[in-house]
C-alpha cells in the first residue's frame, strides 16, 4: 500500500553547478524547458524539485525504471503518468519554501501547502476583503475569531489549503466556485507534531462524508491533504511529512540525457526571489 508525505526545504537548497545540470538530465526535455523560462531562482527551484519528487515516487513504487518514466499534464495541470495505470494517486504542491507530495493507494489525493505570512501587498484587513466571496459566512466567524491578526491569518490559510487540496483532489482545478465548500475546523490550534483529520466539509450544504482531510504544521507552513476514504483507512494511521534532503531525493535517479551548460548559465542570470528584488528597489 502506497501511503507518502514528503517535503522538501528549496528555499534553503543552494545548487552548484553540478547539482543543477544533473537535476535538469533527470527531468523531461519539456520540463526543463518550462523550469528555465522561471524569472526567479526561487520559482525555478520549487518547479524542480516539485517534479524530482513525483519521479522518485513513480521510480519507488512502481516497476517503470527511472529513464522510462514519462509524465505529462491534463488540461488542468495535474501531472500524471503517460500510458500507464497506477494503483495509486499522487499531488504536489510547493509555496513558501517547501515542495511537498503526498500519494496514497486506491483513491484520489490533493495536496497543499501555503506559508504563515502577512500579505507583502497589503494589510490584513484589506487582504481579507479581496478575498471575501471565497469564504462563506460560518468561515470568515472561525478566521476572524482571534483578537490577534497572526491568528487570524493561520486560520485563513489553514481554510484555503484544505479549499485547494479538495479541488486538487477532484482534478478540477481554476474555474470551480470554491465559495461552494464551507469547512469546519473543530480544532483551532494545529499539533506541532502529528497531523489533524478532525475537520468536515459541506459541499453546497451537504456533509462530505467520504472524505478525510489532513492538516499538518511544518515549521512555519500548513499544509493539508484530501482524499476519498477507503476500507484501509480503519487499518492505517495519519503519517507525518518527512522532510528529504538532497540526496534522499535524488537517489536511484538516472540522467535522461548528457549534460547542458545552458541550464546552469540561465539559472545563474535568475534573479534570487521577489522579496530581495523589492527590498533592492528600496533600498
Amino acid at each position: 500500500m502506497v501511503h507518502v508525505r514528503w517535503a522538501f526545504n528549496f528555499t534553503s537548497w543552494r545548487p552548484g553547478q553540478t547539482e543543477w545540470t544533473f537535476c535538469n538530465q533527470c527531468i523531461q526535455k519539456e520540463e526543463r524547458e518550462r523550469v528555465k523560462k522561471f524569472y526567479f531562482t526561487k520559482d525555478a527551484k520549487a518547479a524542480m524539485i516539485g517534479r524530482l519528487l513525483i519521479r522518485k515516487l513513480i521510480a519507488e513504487y512502481t516497476d517503470i525504471p527511472y529513464q522510462d518514466i514519462q509524465l505529462s499534464r491534463t488540461e488542468k495541470g495535474r501531472p500524471y503518468v503517460v500510458n500507464r495505470s497506477l494503483p495509486f494517486d499522487f499531488n504536489v504542491s510547493h509555496q513558501g519554501d517547501y515542495a511537498v507530495i503526498g500519494a496514497k493507494s486506491k483513491t484520489i489525493i490533493g495536496t497543499d501547502v501555503m506559508k504563515l505570512e502577512p500579505p507583502r501587498s497589503s494589510g490584513v484587513s484589506k487582504f481579507f476583503d479581496t478575498m471575501n466571496r471565497q469564504f462563506s459566512e460560518d468561515e470568515w466567524k472561525i478566521i476572524k475569531s482571534p483578537a490577534m491578526e497572526t491568528d487570524q491569518l493561520k486560520l485563513f490559510f489553514r481554510h484555503w489549503c484544505l479549499k485547494e487540496s479538495y479541488v486538487k483532489a477532484l482534478g478540477i482545478g481554476i474555474g470551480f466556485e470554491i465559495d461552494r465548500l464551507n469547512f469546519k475546523l473543530n480544532t483551532l490550534n494545529l499539533p506541532p507534531d502529528r497531523p489533524l483529520t478532525n475537520t468536515t466539509l459541506k459541499v453546497d450544504n451537504k456533509e462530505e462524508k467520504d472524505w478525510i482531510f489532513e492538516e499538518h504544521l511544518l515549521d512555519d507552513h500548513c499544509l493539508a491533504v484530501a482524499y476519498k476514504k477507503t476500507q484501509d483507512d480503519q487499518k492505517e494511521t495519519s503519517k507525518n511529512f518527512s522532510i528529504l534532503d538532497f540526496r534522499t531525493l535524488l537517489q536511484g535517479a538516472v540522467p535522461l540525457c548528457d549534460p547542458e551548460d545552458q541550464y546552469w548559465n540561465d539559472f545563474c542570470n535568475k534573479s534570487e526571489n521577489p522579496e530581495l528584488l523589492k527590498k533592492s528597489n528600496k533600498s
